[in-house]
């Protein structure tokens, strides 16, 4: 038993070594494991990262070389167009840049006109050559006086863009309103950009007024800009039919003179936007030219007695015709006034009276047309001949006059087709002919008492 325990001892003693030496074995391989799988996740970490390196290396070359073509294709084109394109706007406008005082008026004509066909041919492309061009300001005349009154570079590139009639070129004119040099240029400007669309009334109005207003500030210290404030006012009045200008140029009293007279333009272009409500201005012009009348001699604005005439339904227009028909100094006046409420436009050359002629249009047709709206003006004069008759029934000559008149009217409101045209009876050829005989002499004293003066 003691040798059987002591083997058994012995081999235990003689195991131990072995299984520590397992135990290493099994740690190393672990560990060796371990580390290997370690290097792998580390090798592919840094390889990923290497990977990203190149991947944004490569991206930013990629960049700088597409700067690079682009920097190149742009150089390229630029001389490409110089070399082979003699036509490209940005050239052309160089071109315009250099001309001076230095060529003769022939060649720089010559060079202006092919730019600014260059241009032409262009057609909307070279619109931002030709803007950065006018805002430069750069100007200077073209002489070509053969063919037509001296011009500059500016209103020929105007006249270029009003011809384009495009949007793109109405917008860029546009822009020049406020910089228009005049009132020709204005109504250039504002003609162009309505033919392309009424959506730049607007703005043309509102350049036109700044203009206007400037003018008049600047004309109380001289007369020189007195043509061209009535040149803007046409502008605004008729061509961009400013009713509230037309409004505010009656309430100024802007048809007032200095010398007690009338400016009858202001009227007469401010009529057709305002209709009827013009009358009670009217009235007060009158009354304005009856109190500053000068010495004896009085003859009442023809515009100012059209005006009531062609309204004599508002209350104040018959006051208006009366103070003409009894304040005016000449027969001759008094006549022509009366004569004026025909709506025929033969009715003169019928009777024989050559005197004026109507200041505004009047609206005249032929005696034998059947319109209800001339027919209702007719009817609505006859009344008003009825009032002048009770004012001058003690004038034998009025009253025959008057006679004529509403026989002629009464053709006028006659609803006949069959009508025909009115004539005159010798009577009536004979009235006016003795007028006309008795104006002459009337005007001839009233000139030799003026000559004594």
């Amino acid at each position: 038993m003691d040798e059987l325990k002591n083997s058994q001892k012995n081999v235990n003693t003689g195991n131990k070594p072995f299984l520590a030496g397992i135990i290493l074995w099994i740690v190393v391989l672990c560990a060796s494991g371990a580390w290997i799988k370690h290097s792998q996740q580390q090798a592919v970490n840094d390889r990923e990262q290497q990977q990203q390196r190149l991947r944004e290396e490569s991206d930013r070359l990629h960049t700088q070389l597409d700067e690079a073509n682009a920097l190149y294709l742009a150089e390229a084109n630029r001389l490409n167009a110089e070399s082979r394109d003699p036509l490209d706007p940005d050239r052309l406008v160089n071109q315009l840049y250099k001309l001076d005082n230095s060529l003769s008026d022939y060649e720089r004509n010559k060079l202006a006109f092919y730019c600014l066909e260059g241009f032409l041919i262009n057609g909307t492309n070279a619109l931002p050559a030709i803007k950065n061009l006018l805002i430069s300001e750069h100007n200077f005349d073209l002489n070509i006086k053969r063919l037509y009154s001296p011009r500059t570079l500016r209103q020929e590139v105007m006249n270029l863009l009003i011809s384009m009639k495009s949007r793109p070129a109405a917008d860029l004119l546009s822009q020049l309103l406020p910089a228009a040099q005049d009132a020709k240029e204005m109504r250039n400007l504002c003609e162009a950009l309505l033919s392309v669309s009424d959506g730049y009334r607007p703005y043309c109005i509102q350049a036109a007024r700044a203009m206007h207003d400037r003018l008049v500030e600047e004309q109380k210290d001289t007369n020189a800009n007195a043509s061209e404030i009535k040149s803007m006012r046409s502008i605004l009045l008729e061509l961009l039919q400013d009713r509230d200008f037309a409004v505010d140029l009656m309430e100024q009293k802007a048809w007032r003179k200095e010398n007690g007279g009338i400016e009858s333009y202001v009227f007469s272009m401010s009529y057709k936007l305002l209709q009827g409500d013009i009358i009670p201005y009217c009235h007060e012009a009158a009354l304005w030219q009856l109190e500053n009348r000068k010495g004896k001699h009085f003859n009442m604005n023809p515009v100012l007695s059209e005006l009531a005439k062609e309204y004599i339904t508002h209350p104040l227009a018959p006051e208006i015709f009366f103070m003409g028909l009894k304040n005016d100094t000449l027969s001759s006046y008094k006549y022509d006034n009366l004569v004026s409420l025909t709506l025929d436009k033969d009715f003169r050359a019928n009777i024989g009276f050559f005197f004026w002629w109507p200041p505004i249009d009047a609206g005249e047709i032929d005696s034998n047309v059947v319109d209800p709206a001339t027919i209702q003006k007719a009817n609505d004069r006859l009344l008003f001949l009825d009032t002048v008759a009770a004012q001058f029934g003690n004038d034998p000559q009025m009253m025959q006059a008057v006679e004529v008149l509403r026989s002629n009217l009464r053709h006028t409101a006659s609803t006949d087709p069959d009508k025909g045209k009115w004539k005159a009876d010798q009577s009536a050829e004979d009235l006016f002919k003795n007028l006309m005989n008795q104006f002459d002499e009337e005007y001839k004293a009233y000139k030799a008492e003026n000559d004594k003066k």
